[in-house]
């Protein structure tokens, strides 16, 4: 009887493994959508990660919120600590920008001068440890690598301003570039953005068709598009929208802290008014910290005029860079939904691509295993890749040979 009591425990227990790590679930290629064109179809080719099925770590990979919480908590695993110089440049409004810009350590295989210039996720910076993990497999693949450090994000950086990043504010970004350009005038410029820094890099493209010209393409990677869809999603239970919305609300709040006589000081009340700190540090999800503090800083009326200021899809459509736009089907936080915005952006245009893994939760990617996966990612990988195919295509076209 104790054995078979024992038995059905550990079926049960099996079967809620399967259940809760999708264990049954199968690997599969990513799915692709493009208008056909010559370009696309050379682009394919040249990116056979695109073709290939990705393949997570068996024993928890294929379950999206694992996936973005270890992302989340260990950023990558045994990641490197690749040696950058520090930049910086002061801001209109007095705020001190910093930026990390790493060498190539080897010669790019095409040849030639590439820099990519990168826009990391909410609350992040050059030592996130996925921009780390990132930043050291470009540069062994011949890239120059320059990382923004978000403002406040580095609580060991003191900042001159009393402000902080927003989700959709583009003018760090347009300095870093501005700065590259000059410092480095021959090197082709690749924008690079992952999670909010992808809605940014997008909205820089897109605000203004000049800032398109020192680039030759852009990548967004799980970015959600359009800031007033994706708040339904983080304040119900389905896909544990309470959970990440309070995660990235405590981020945000452990920044305010660290900078709270800078933000909340003096100079504050002279160029914003006086804020209720007590109500803004005991916000508990994103549109109540939001609606105390964000919005007000940046001089908006309302969240949602705030929200659609911040939303590349306002600004998207007048990119003609080549593009590539990267979500998963099981992130948490960006749901499949708000995949209507990249696939109906590519499907006018002959030169860019919208790619779906099945899974990757956010920013996670994860490959190898079966428990332990590598270092380098399946979005490291693809990155890369995409970036060295779109190099390629560019030069057939300039030499005559496409």
């Amino acid at each position: 009887m104790e054995f078979l009591i024992l038995l059905v425990l550990c079926i049960i227990i099996v079967c809620l493994a399967v259940r809760l790590l999708h264990l049954a679930s199968t690997t599969s290629s990513p799915v692709l959508y493009f208008k056909d064109s010559r370009f696309t179809r050379r682009l394919i080719n040249a990116c056979p990660l695109l073709l290939e099925p990705y393949v997570p770590p068996f024993i928890w990979g294929k379950n999206g919120h694992i996936q973005t919480f270890v992302y989340g908590k260990l950023g990558r695993i045994n990641s490197p600590f690749p040696r950058g110089r520090r930049q910086s440049v002061i801001m209109k409004d007095g705020a001190t920008l910093t930026f990390d810009v790493f060498e190539p350590l080897n010669e790019h295989p095409l040849g030639g001068d590439f820099t990519m210039v990168v826009c990391p996720g909410i609350a992040n910076s050059s030592q996130s440890v996925y921009i780390r993990t990132f930043v050291d497999y470009a540069q062994r693949s011949g890239y120059r690598v320059i990382v923004m450090n978000h403002l406040g994000a580095l609580l060991g950086v003191k900042l001159t301003a009393p402000r902080i990043y927003t989700y959709g504010g583009t003018d760090e970004y347009h300095a870093m570039v501005m700065w590259t350009s000059s410092m480095h005038p021959s090197s082709q410029l690749i924008a690079v953005g992952f999670s909010m820094g992808a809605n940014i890099i997008v909205k820089y493209l897109g605000e203004n068709p000049e800032h398109q010209e020192r680039f030759i393409c852009g990548i967004s990677a799980c970015q959600g598009y359009d800031v007033i869809r994706i708040l339904p999603y983080l304040k119900t239970w389905k896909h544990l929208g309470p959970v990440y919305s309070f995660g990235m609300t405590v981020q945000q709040k452990k920044i305010l802290r660290g900078h709270m006589d800078t933000l909340f000081g003096g100079s504050c009340v002279k160029a914003y008014g006086k804020f209720d700190t007590e109500e803004i540090l005991s916000s508990t999800s994103l549109d109540c910290l939001d609606e105390s503090y964000s919005r007000r800083r940046a001089g908006f009326s309302s969240l949602e005029e705030y929200y659609r200021w911040c939303s590349c899809s306002h600004y998207m459509n007048r990119i003609t860079l080549p593009m590539f736009f990267l979500n998963t089907a099981d992130d948490p936080l960006i749901t499949t939904d708000l995949h209507d915005i990249p696939r109906e952006f590519v499907s006018q245009r002959s030169n860019s691509m919208f790619v779906v893994t099945k899974h990757g939760g956010h920013l996670g990617f994860f490959e190898g295993g079966p428990l332990i996966p590598h270092p380098v990612t399946w979005l490291d990988k693809i990155v890369v890749q995409y970036s060295s195919a779109v190099i390629a295509i560019v030069r057939q076209q300039q030499e005559g040979s496409f």
